[in-house]
């Protein structure tokens, strides 16, 4: 709501006039109220009064016969029409006598006539409620009855309003009533307002006429000033005012206008040079950075106190694949995988420390989740408020791929490391085992040739004694074949060869077992450098690994096998993938897997040198093993093979040395 103080001279001159005017006409709109109140209450009383003379004049008249008949004397009806005969209402109405069923008995024009039907022009039967309520009435008691009547014999188009008065006199059973057109009964009062509306005109002209006397006068002065100001702000410093002949206060106000003006000019020019040096300073500035956020390849996003990004480089439009359109106005959050929850830890770590440097997260792209290393500060205008915060994105999934690369080859140098040494010791061992096992086995021999058929116990002691021996002879085998005793001859083979060898050697097995094999085996692969038989011997223990994981499950049981082209450090290579659809291989085994003497399996049923021997064949052909599983979905085995075996050279025969 505007406030006095602060509207224009124009508008306190129209409010002051308003202020004025207002009571004014409210307080002769109240006097005209009750003056038409006052001559209303007049009119009707005058009917009123009409009546209950008309009724006194009945009593007196019934008192002076002293009759006891109920029925009036004719005398009486003479004298009572010569006095309503004498009365006028308005200019055409005039007071009547009829019966309580309507009959009229005093009438200028219709006694006799029973008019107790008579309706008005919207249908109402006026007279049968007149008298119904006439006979409801005490002595002295006037009704009133208002109702549209139309004269269609004079002409008359459109109903106008009538008002009747009446009173009940009992004994003779009558209904005095008196009555007009409401038109012609407040005539008086129509009259008395005509005569008064023109008062109200003229106090509006007058004040309204005062009011642009005094604004001439007053505001014109104040208005020329207010338009140079105004002016001047729009930038126009050469305005002035003009000084007028007077010597009060106006003229002062001009003359210190025109001073002032002329400082504003001056000290304007001196300024704009100042901002015309600043901007070109600014705009230098700002190019330079819009340059430098431009050309960085590290992603810059700002946003508001809620959010809201509100700006973008085109690096975090190459980082994220969004638009700067797509990206301005989205809220932060939305680009961060863990959500609004991570942009609180953000901000609460913002507001302990004031920044956040080097912290590692990850974004959804368009098409991928991005790994990224942000740097995030708190922006502040220059009176140091907050208006919200500045974000540095480096692209990190290289640095992630070469990490989890390292690590694997870490883990595989290590792993080699174990096996090597472990190899020198098993040689060792299964060496010194196999002398004294030699021996040992000469002895059963004899002992068994030297007993007789009676040496039944015996020869059942023996029998039990050849098959430990048996055992500890394969143990050794195994031991000598992880040690890497037997040399592996290379040559040109199909991969498929050994692979197809393991799956006709364990089909039916699988099968048995309620197991599927799937095949998706490339038609085109080159032949690799290999040795065929421990090659088979690497995918028969993966088939074996296989089938022990889907042994218990309940879902469907199926063994994929597949191959490919594919690559090692960069040459030509096959990978060969077996997949079951077993238990998985939990994350914290997966680098275990591959030590020697660790199983997951029950006691007696591994050794946990499968996958350690698998591992070191493949490692002595140049390839490696890699693994993805999901517990609970699965677990495939990948053998990847280089065609050529590094340092390998192919013999005229086909034989590699």
């Amino acid at each position: 709501m505007i406030r006095f103080s602060g509207m224009k001279i124009r508008g306190k001159l129209a409010a002051t006039f308003v202020a004025v005017l207002l009571p004014l006409i409210a307080a002769e709109i109240l006097a005209i109220y009750s003056f038409s109140t006052s001559l209303h209450e007049s009119a009707e009383l005058e009917l009123t009064n009409i009546v209950h003379h008309l009724y006194r004049l009945c009593v007196a008249q019934a008192r002076i016969h002293h009759s006891e008949n109920e029925a009036p004397m004719a005398d009486d009806v003479t004298f009572v029409r010569e006095i309503i005969k004498s009365l006028k209402v308005g200019k055409t109405g005039y007071p009547y006598v009829m019966t309580g069923d309507g009959t009229l008995v005093i009438h200028p024009e219709m006694e006799g006539k029973n008019i107790i039907d008579s309706r008005d022009s919207k249908g109402f039967a006026f007279i049968k409620s007149i008298c119904d309520a006439a006979r409801q009435l005490g002595p002295f008691e006037v009704g009133t009855m208002r109702y549209p009547w139309l004269l269609a014999e004079k002409g008359e188009k459109t109903p106008r309003m009538k008002i009747l008065k009446y009173v009940y006199f009992q004994k003779w059973d009558w209904v005095i009533a008196a009555g007009s057109y409401e038109e012609e009964v407040y005539a008086a009062l129509s009259e008395g307002r005509w005569r008064t509306y023109p008062l109200v005109v003229m106090s509006v002209v007058f004040l309204f006429t005062l009011t642009i006397a005094l604004q001439r006068m007053i505001a014109r002065p104040l208005a020329d000033i207010s338009s140079a100001a105004l002016r001047m702000a729009d930038g126009d410093l050469h305005q002035r005012v003009p000084v007028p002949d007077s010597k009060d206060e106006f003229a002062e106000l001009a003359i210190a206008f025109n001073t002032m003006a002329e400082q504003i000019h001056d000290y304007t020019e001196n300024l704009e040079a100042a901002v015309r040096d600043r901007t070109r300073q600014l705009s230098e500035s700002r190019e330079k950075y819009r340059n430098l956020v431009r050309s960085t390849a590290n992603g810059v996003v700002t946003a508001d106190r809620k959010g809201i990004i509100t700006f973008v480089n085109p690096g975090m439009e190459s980082l994220l694949g969004y638009s700067r359109e797509e990206a301005v106005g989205r809220s932060v959050w939305d680009l961060y995988v863990g959500g609004r929850e991570q942009a609180r830890k953000i901000r609460h770590a913002l507001s302990e420390q004031g920044h956040i440097a080097n912290f590692e997260m990850e974004l959804i792209g368009k098409e991928r989740v991005v790994p990224i290393r942000i740097t995030v500060s708190i922006l502040r205008d220059s009176k140091g408020e907050e208006i919200g915060t500045l974000g540095i994105f480096n692209d990190i999934t290289q640095e992630r791929q070469l990490r989890e690369e390292l690590r694997r080859a870490q883990v595989h140098i290590v792993q080699t490391m174990k096996l090597r040494a472990l190899g020198d010791l098993v040689a060792g061992v299964a060496h010194e085992i196999n002398n004294p096992l030699m021996a040992a086995a000469t002895m059963v021999y004899i002992l068994d040739s030297e007993l007789t058929p009676e040496c039944s116990a015996a020869q059942q002691h023996l029998k039990v004694i050849r098959r430990c021996h048996d055992r500890i002879g394969k143990i050794v085998n195994h031991l000598r074949e992880f040690s890497r005793q037997a040399e592996m001859e290379f040559r040109e083979i199909d991969v498929h060869a050994p692979l197809e060898n393991a799956l006709l050697i364990t089909g039916q097995q699988l099968l048995n077992h309620g197991m599927l094999i799937e095949r998706d085996l490339a038609s085109d692969l080159p032949r690799i450098e290999a040795d065929p038989n421990y090659l088979e011997q690497v995918f028969l223990d993966l088939i074996a690994n296989a089938r022990d994981a889907m042994e218990n499950i309940e879902r469907a049981k199926i063994l994929r096998v597949s191959s490919r082209t594919s690559e090692l450090d960069g040459r030509p290579a096959v990978t060969v993938t077996i997949a079951d659809t077993g238990i998985g291989i939990p994350e914290e085994l997966r680098d275990k897997i591959f030590e020697p003497f660790f199983t997951t399996k029950e006691t007696g049923k591994g050794t946990g040198l499968g996958l350690p021997i698998s591992f070191g064949i493949v490692s002595d052909h140049g390839g490696k093993i890699d693994i993805r599983s999901k517990v609970g979905e699965g677990a495939a085995f990948d053998v990847i093979l280089p065609v050529r075996r590094p340092g390998g050279k192919a013999n005229e025969g086909g034989e590699t040395t």
